[in-house]
C-alpha cells in the first residue's frame, strides 16, 4: 500500500494560476484524504488544485475522495492499437500518404509531419488557435470550480508552452493551400492532443487526420499507439471503434478546489 502524497504539477500550476497537485497513494478511507488537504491547507496562504485518477475497479477510493471534497469531474479510457496487426492492411492498401485517402468533397489537402521543434512559426500559431478554439466542453469547462476564462486559456497555453516545446514529440497535420485543417501532437508514448479547425468538424476530416497520424506513426517504427480520451467524447471514440483500436484501463478523474 502506498502512502498518500501530494505532487505538484508544474504546468497546471502554471495554467490554472494558483498551486495544482496530484494526489498519489491509496487510501484507508475519507478521513486519511481529508488529512493531507487540512496539512496542505495549513501550509498553503493560497487557494490549490487536486487531481486524483483512479481506476474504474477502486470504487471505494472513489467514494472516499468523494466524501473528503472531490468531485467526479469524468471518467477517462485509453484507446490502443496493436500496429503489427495493422501495419500490413494498411500499408496495402496503397495509403502512403493523404493524397490517396477518400477525402470529404474530394477536397485537395496536404500533410506533413516531424519533430515540433521545426514546425513553421506560421502553422504552430494556427495550431494553438486550434487548441484554443476546440477543447470547450473538456472537464475543466464541465467543472463549476473552476472560471471559464482559466478553462479557455489551459488547453493553449499546454499546447504553446509544453507540447510544441518538448523535442521528442511529433506533429502530423494536414492542410488545404490556405489553411490549417487539423493536427495530431504524438510521441512514442501515444497520441497526446490532436484538433480539427471549427472550419471543417463534422466533415469526415477527422478520419483523414488519424489514418494519416498512423501512418506516421508506423512510418517511425512504433509497435503500438495509445492515448487517452473522456467517455462522453463519443465522436472520437467511435472513430477510435471504426479503425481498429480497443479499449483498456478506464479511470475516474476527480477535482478538488480548496
Amino acid at each position: 500500500m502506498t502512502e498518500l502524497c501530494l505532487i505538484e504539477v508544474p504546468w497546471e500550476t502554471r495554467n490554472l494560476g494558483m498551486p495544482a497537485y496530484q494526489l498519489k497513494g491509496t487510501a484507508k478511507n475519507y478521513m486519511a484524504i481529508e488529512l493531507i488537504l487540512q496539512k496542505k491547507q495549513m501550509q498553503s496562504k493560497e487557494n490549490f488544485f487536486v487531481q486524483l485518477k483512479l481506476d474504474a475497479e477502486k470504487i471505494d477510493e472513489v467514494k472516499f475522495a468523494q466524501e473528503a471534497g472531490f468531485r467526479l469531474a469524468e471518467m477517462s479510457i485509453c484507446p490502443y492499437l496493436d500496429l503489427n496487426k495493422v501495419r500490413s492492411n494498411i500499408l496495402s492498401d496503397g495509403m502512403s500518404s493523404v493524397y490517396s485517402l477518400k477525402t470529404p468533397g474530394n477536397t485537395i489537402i496536404d500533410s506533413h509531419y516531424g519533430p515540433v521543434q521545426y514546425l513553421d512559426s506560421m502553422i504552430t500559431e494556427e495550431i494553438i488557435d486550434i487548441a484554443k478554439e476546440t477543447f470547450t466542453t473538456d472537464r475543466f469547462h464541465m467543472d463549476p470550480s473552476c472560471k471559464n476564462a482559466i478553462a479557455d486559456q489551459r488547453s493553449g497555453l499546454w499546447v504553446e508552452l509544453d507540447l510544441l516545446k518538448e523535442n521528442k514529440n511529433y506533429c502530423t497535420y494536414i492542410k488545404t493551400t490556405k489553411s490549417l485543417i487539423g493536427f495530431m501532437i504524438w510521441n512514442q508514448e501515444g497520441f497526446i492532443l490532436g484538433g480539427l479547425s471549427k472550419n471543417y468538424t463534422g466533415k469526415g476530416f477527422g478520419k483523414t487526420l488519424y489514418i494519416q497520424s498512423i501512418l506516421d506513426v508506423i512510418n517511425e517504427g512504433f509497435d503500438e499507439i495509445s492515448t487517452n480520451i473522456s467517455v462522453n467524447n463519443i465522436p472520437v471514440l467511435n472513430l477510435y471503434s471504426k479503425l481498429d483500436f480497443l479499449f483498456r484501463e478506464p479511470k475516474y478523474i476527480l477535482h478538488y478546489w480548496s
